[in-house]
């Protein structure tokens, strides 16, 4: 993941952050479009359908790495030798990145902006590691003509 290009589209210099998935927790999920039925006073059928919101999509899972980088992505504040300091005053941050999602047999979902946000679950109970859960909201992307996202099926 890293910055959207200058340009609005996907970024270019992007860096693994996430790994180490929570086994069972990735997904691509998307909402069923938001539709009004357009009826007349002439019949009891329906006249038409319009979309009156499109789907969205959200990538989700959970990831091991629980580091100084991960924290600051999610919840901001500032990294000095190593330590992460949250932010003063509980500011939250806003986090919008490209994004590129791997499966195990190689498809690449290239997101050219979502919105991040993250949730810590750090246990420590000795029988369970802490995760950070993050949600990644599919958003448009700034530059003109260019789809949210796309998928490399590699063929």
């Amino acid at each position: 993941m890293g910055a959207p290009a200058a340009d609005g589209g996907m970024g270019i210099t992007l860096t693994e952050v996430l790994g180490a998935t929570v086994k069972g927790t990735a997904s691509l999920t998307s909402t069923a479009p938001e539709t009004e039925e357009i009826e007349i006073e002439e019949t009891d059928e329906l006249y038409d359908e319009i979309e009156t919101k499109g789907a969205i999509w959200t990538l989700a899972g959970s990831t091991y790495n629980v580091s100084a980088i991960t924290m600051q992505k999610f919840f901001g504040g500032t990294i000095a030798n190593g330590i992460w300091s949250a932010p003063v005053g509980g500011a939250t941050v806003q986090v919008y990145q490209s994004v590129v999602a791997e499966t195990r047999t190689g498809i690449k979902f290239n997101f050219v902006k979502m919105k991040l946000t993250g949730t810590a679950n750090l246990g420590f109970d000795k029988s369970k590691l802490g995760q950070i859960d993050w949600t990644g909201k599919v958003l448009k992307a700034d530059k003109v003509n260019t789809p949210a996202f796309t998928i490399d099926f590699g063929v």
